[in-house]
């Protein structure tokens, strides 16, 4: 049965689907700025490369933050026979691959100044491997490799990859079931929609009780770096930074921990491992739901942060509120497409006192 269509998984999918590593942006930031063009007032790219949109209203200035970086690895070198070796995009404190993200068997893209080139992410397998190796309980970096299907060196290079290019996993994004949708970049490209559904819908109305901007951040997953220079460039009273939400409803997660689940609508947290957000704003958002027969929920998360602290950190009264994900940090991050029309409705109920 072909996969049910809708504006919204459009929407999902070709934000997903394009290539946006860790301080190698560019192609979902000429996107966003573009489409954010259609509707907005006014965009702005800052000397960093954030993208920033001004939808209308007046009043208090909120800001709802999005970023626009994946996760990737980086090219360390390139063997002889063409094979590409690969190292982390963050401080590697462990000195080697850690279980929770494993890009092993998956296309892989890599992303260079002239464009991209496709590729597998391998590792010995099978029959070839050694007992020696069977025995291994962790994996090391020199395990994984780029396979291009390219026989040297020289060939690789004349395609423009060189060590410090990016190289991402390349799935494409899918349905799965009926209302969930499948594939890589869900964190943060989904939240990159809801900014969009958002400004389309607020952009036509004159009840906005505050002046609306989105903003698209880079190297969020390096650190919140690009979170950490937006008001430089612009004067915010409150943001709204959008992010993937964690559960518990999968085989493996304890659902104590996790209280989350799918299909369930927004989740608005309270705090996280780097900060606590604005008290009284995240209790305004949860009543606007509960107002208007939105589903809600409500999470404190560990081993996470968001581009909402960096804001903080600036002096912006800020909350956070996510969409529900499966299997962050993989290639098969998972979000239901209700979750993420509940968080669009959220966003312009609050904007618009509920109207």
């Amino acid at each position: 049965m072909p996969a049910k269509r809708s504006s919204t998984f459009d929407l999902i999918k070709t934000l997903t689907e394009l290539p946006g590593p860790v301080g190698f942006e560019t192609a979902v930031q000429d996107h966003i700025a573009a489409h954010w063009g259609g509707f907005a007032q006014e965009v702005r790219r800052t000397r960093v490369d954030n993208v920033l949109a001004k939808v209308g209203g007046k009043g208090e200035r909120l800001v709802i933050v999005a970023h626009a970086d994946e996760l990737c690895w980086i090219v360390r070198s390139i063997s002889d026979e063409g094979f590409l070796h690969i190292g982390p995009f963050y401080r590697d404190l462990v000195g080697r691959p850690t279980k929770n993200t494993i890009p092993l068997n998956q296309p892989a893209l890599v992303v260079t100044s002239t464009g991209t080139v496709e590729g597998i992410f391998a590792t010995a397998s099978g029959h070839v491997v050694s007992p020696t190796q069977r025995a291994q309980t962790t994996w090391e970096w020199t395990d994984w490799f780029i396979d291009l299907g390219i026989t040297s060196k020289a060939e690789v290079e004349a395609l423009g990859i060189h060590p410090g290019c990016k190289v991402l996993w390349n799935p494409e994004t899918r349905r799965l079931g009926a209302n969930l949708i499948t594939g890589k970049a869900m964190d943060d490209r989904v939240a990159m929609a809801i900014a969009t559904l958002t400004g389309e819908r607020l952009a036509e109305r004159s009840d906005l009780r505050f002046e609306v901007w989105l903003a698209s951040t880079i190297q969020e997953e390096n650190g919140l770096i690009g979170a950490a220079s937006i008001t430089d460039d612009l004067r915010a009273d409150r943001s709204i930074a959008l992010d993937v939400g964690l559960t518990g409803d999968v085989p493996g997660v304890d659902a104590r921990m996790f209280p989350g689940r799918m299909g369930e609508g927004p989740i608005v947290v309270y705090n996280d491992f780097s900060v606590h957000y604005d008290w009284a704003f995240s209790e305004e958002l949860v009543r606007t739901a509960r107002a208007n027969d939105i589903p809600v929920q409500e999470a404190a998360f560990a081993n996470y942060g968001s581009d909402g602290s960096e804001m903080i950190k600036r002096g912006v009264k800020s909350a956070l509120v996510t969409y529900p994900t499966r299997y962050t940090h993989s290639p098969i991050e998972t979000v239901d497409e209700r979750d993420v029309e509940a968080c669009v409705d959220l966003l312009v109920a609050y904007v618009t006192n509920g109207g």
